[in-house]
């Protein structure tokens, strides 16, 4: 699962860098076709990327939860 997270973070942020070049290396963003493929890729991108930090920071509480609790039981 951690693996397919990973894959969509970076589709994901090279999904938004590419719009965010399209929007600042181009004109097309002057038609209609640019703006809506522009909002798209950084749309979808933000949405693909978000989900692995927060499954990476429950991760993290999880174990800082395991290790307050092996701490107590050994003092």
């Amino acid at each position: 699962m951690m693996t397919g997270l990973k894959l969509a973070h970076w589709l994901g942020l090279a999904m938004v860098l590419a719009g965010l070049g399209i929007y600042g290396l181009t004109l097309w963003t002057e038609q209609l076709q640019g703006i809506l493929l522009v909002s798209s890729l950084i749309g979808l991108g933000l949405v693909m990327m978000s989900p692995f930090p927060i499954v990476l920071f429950i991760q993290w509480a999880k174990a800082q939860e395991r290790d307050e609790s092996q701490g107590e039981s050994q003092g």
